[in-house]
């Protein structure tokens, strides 16, 4: 017994049905798992051509001129309907165009299935060109459409899906100018269809693939911009840290400076109240008035170091009232007050300062104290001097106190602007508030402050500020 292998058991036209029957599935697949736009519609499309070519002999033509349809053509004209119509959502036309786009691509196919119906019940005798005509209108409006897309949205394989969609009308103009029979579109169609939908299914996984490209790279990038995200939360946070670790020390020594300061001065008015209490029991009254002044003397001590206190306070948390502020005039005002208040104080010399937009309060607060320091620590020198100036860099301006005093070592002058730190002891007079409050009253204005000195050379106390200061 020999097998022949000669004759396959099927024929050209059953390959390209069984190929457009798996471009059905395919496209089905897709819409199904994915939604993609249109791909139910190609799915019923490549279907529908599938069962019109698997039953072409079913079907034959039996007039090379004339109409001789039967009810298969529901199954080609049903593939050309279903194929507009998922290009229109596949190419994404806008909502305002969509009815007339539909309406140019379907009325031709509207047309040529009602001829047909009314060929297969009348009987009736039209010529098979018109219907090829009518057709491929629609075949090549859809190729239009496919163009039109290509150029509002340029790089996205539209101009392919319109090449593989033009050939068919350009194989029927070919086929009509070779002189071949009107039957002949039958056959050699085939090819463009199935040309069509492998055209447009690689088209659809390319864009699929490159909208996952782009999805990766944004999702790298999101990863990226939250691995930096954290890190400068991370920073924040090691900053705050910092800060408040800073602060309760700060706090800590506030507490004990305040403690050991009060502490003193309310002692000792407590103790010579008690010694002025028995000397008026003892009838001593001139005893009892002699304690007095030192009990008034410790009293306002007292008083200073809490209106320090209260001036501190006020510096760090009361709103800011913004608004320009010249600093030539302020530092005159303050020179001009001290000078007042003491007449042995060095010359004070108040250079060009310029506008700023600050809080007056909080600034004048600011030259009372380091003014007001510099006279203090340069009292007695010979040619003692005080000099306010500033200098502007860009938005930013930087004013100096100078004076030619006692100065300080530098190694300390981290401690200076830290609550009731005192380089130089009790040896002056003061709260040893002045400088915090100098700090966080230049601060409150984006600012920031700094010391330099060499001991018994003088020091140079400088603050910058934004000319455009805010809360």
């Amino acid at each position: 017994m020999s097998i022949a292998f000669n004759q396959p058991p099927y024929g050209p036209t059953d390959v390209i049905a069984g190929i457009l029957a798996i471009l059905a599935v395919l496209y089905a697949a897709l819409w199904l798992r994915d939604q993609e736009k249109g791909m139910g519609w190609f799915a019923l499309a490549m279907a529908s051509y599938a069962l019109w070519i698997g039953t072409s002999a079913l079907h034959v033509p039996t007039d090379p001129v004339y109409m001789r349809p039967s009810w298969w053509f529901i199954a080609l004209y049903l593939g050309i309907g279903a194929m507009a119509l998922g290009l229109v959502d596949y190419l994404d036309v806008p909502a305002g165009k969509r009815m007339p786009v539909l309406a140019a691509l379907l009325l031709p196919l509207v047309a040529t299935t009602a001829i047909s119906t009314w060929v297969v019940l009348t009987g009736a005798l039209v010529v098979r060109n018109w219907q090829n005509l009518l057709t491929m209108s629609s075949v090549a409006g859809a190729a239009a459409l496919s163009f039109w897309a290509a150029r509002r949205e340029p790089g996205a394989g539209h101009a392919y899906v319109g090449l593989a969609m033009s050939s068919l009308p350009v194989l029927a103009i070919g086929l009509a100018i070779a002189g071949s029979p009107a039957t002949a579109l039958r056959y050699w169609g085939y090819l463009p269809i199935m040309f069509f939908g492998l055209t447009l299914l690689t088209v659809t996984l390319l864009r699929r693939r490159r909208r996952l490209e782009g999805e990766i790279e944004r999702r790298t990038q999101a990863e990226v911009s939250l691995a930096a995200l954290n890190a400068s939360l991370e920073r924040q946070v090691d900053q705050r840290t910092r800060e408040l670790r800073g602060m309760v020390s700060a706090l800590e020594s506030f507490n004990r400076s305040v403690s050991h300061d009060l502490r003193g001065p309310l002692g000792g008015i407590g103790g010579l109240a008690r010694l002025a209490e028995q000397a008026l029991q003892h009838g001593d009254t001139a005893a009892a008035q002699r304690l007095l002044g030192p009990i008034a003397e410790q009293a306002e001590s007292s008083e200073r170091l809490v209106t320090a206190l209260l001036a501190l306070a006020r510096a760090g948390d009361v709103p800011l009232q913004l608004q320009p502020v010249d600093l030539q005039a302020l530092a005159q005002e303050v020179a001009q007050g001290i000078a007042a208040g003491d007449a042995e104080a060095a010359p004070i010399d108040v250079g060009a300062l310029p506008t700023v937009t600050g809080d007056a309060d909080l600034l004048r607060a600011v030259f009372n104290n380091l003014i007001g320091n510099a006279v203090k620590f340069s009292a007695g020198r010979e040619g003692a001097r005080v000099r306010v100036d500033a200098e502007a860099v860009d938005d930013r301006v930087t004013v100096h106190v100078r004076d030619n005093g006692v100065g300080f070592d530098e190694s300390a002058a981290h401690r200076l602007f830290e609550p009731f730190a005192r380089l130089h002891g009790r040896a002056y007079a003061g709260s040893g508030v002045g400088l915090s409050i100098v700090r966080r009253a230049v601060e409150r204005h984006r600012g920031s402050v700094n010391a330099s000195s060499k001991a018994g050379e003088g020091a140079t106390f400088s603050f910058t500020l934004p000319r455009g200061a805010s809360h």
